[in-house]
């Protein structure tokens, strides 16, 4: 029999769903610094990294991020570029939608033979409010013109299916003419520890999903999911979003447990526009992919 541990959620619904974590590692005279950016991309990490960049005069950026609000992205892939800085995905990482984005403003870019690079068409949430796919891709579609990005490239980005990943293979870039070199790691350098796999975590990922939902952030909801299940039904950003940020009262975790090696339940509360109050029960399956523990499937067991 299972055991089942239960946490209290209060802690957990405090701040963003997850936080991407931006770090400096300054390295030997005459190499440039790493900064690295782990994690899903929140409002204001664009501050926090310009903060950080703006200690360096020659950089790294090595991106390991499920992906994550673009407007930040954007920004970030701003500096990046301003700065002069490149930008990586070391093997077997995971860089995709709004990471994919600022990956792209890096000279030179880089990436691991064995780097996930995917693509994924967005909506933006400004001031709370959602955009379009039409608003954001407008945005991001200036934000590729500014990098000089071919038309070609343009297109393949802003064109990426709602749902699922488009993924960027040697040979697609070679079609649309994006360089990009390839990113080694010594054996003996501290950049290959901290690409190792993180560790598989089932509960923190859950966690964050429905921290994510009581915020009615769609974002980075569905930046916790398989990607090839985003902008499909319940991981869909806008309808999160909507559905989520029109509720009465914001859903809020009361618990949730471990139940056998790849799912956890969790136990939630909400009330909807209308008043009528939701006790909802849900299993969330869990997978390790691209060396992250990702949400594969959500099952409602009280049809709530």
């Amino acid at each position: 029999m299972c055991k089942f541990i239960w946490l209290i959620a209060a802690p957990l619904l405090v701040g963003h769903a997850s936080a991407a974590v931006i770090q400096k590692e300054p390295q030997a005279v005459g190499s440039p610094d790493l900064i690295k950016i782990t994690g899903v991309i929140e409002p204001n990490d664009d501050l926090q990294f310009n903060q950080i960049a703006a200690t360096s005069g020659q950089a790294v950026v090595v991106l390991n991020s499920e992906g994550g609000a673009v407007l930040p992205a954007l920004e970030i892939g701003r500096a990046i570029r301003l700065k002069g800085f490149a930008t990586a995905v070391a093997s077997d990482t995971l860089c995709a939608s709004a990471c994919a984005l600022t990956w792209l403003a890096g000279t030179p870019r880089l990436a691991g033979q064995s780097a996930n690079i995917g693509f994924h068409a967005s909506y933006v949430v400004n001031n709370g409010t959602a955009s379009e796919t039409g608003v954001g891709n407008a945005l991001i579609g200036a934000y590729l013109n500014q990098l000089g990005l071919s038309q070609d490239t343009i297109v393949f980005v802003t064109s990426a299916p709602p749902e699922g990943m488009a993924w960027l293979s040697g040979e697609k870039a070679g079609e649309l003419g994006l360089q990009f070199a390839t990113y080694q790691t010594s054996a003996t350098s501290s950049d290959e520890t901290q690409n190792a796999p993180e560790p598989y975590d089932p509960m923190r990922v859950a966690a964050a999903f429905y921290n994510a939902l009581s915020n009615a952030d769609g974002v980075s909801a569905a930046a916790l999911v398989v990607p090839e299940k985003r902008g499909v039904g319940p991981f869909n950003e806008a309808s999160i979003h909507s559905f989520f940020g029109g509720l009465s009262v914001p859903l809020r975790l009361e618990s949730i447990a471990r139940n056998g090696t790849d799912k956890t339940v969790a136990l939630y509360t909400y009330a909807r526009s209308d008043g009528s109050v939701c006790k909802g029960k849900s299993e969330v399956l869990t997978t390790y992919k691209y060396g992250k523990t990702l949400i594969s499937k959500i099952r409602a067991l009280n049809g709530c």
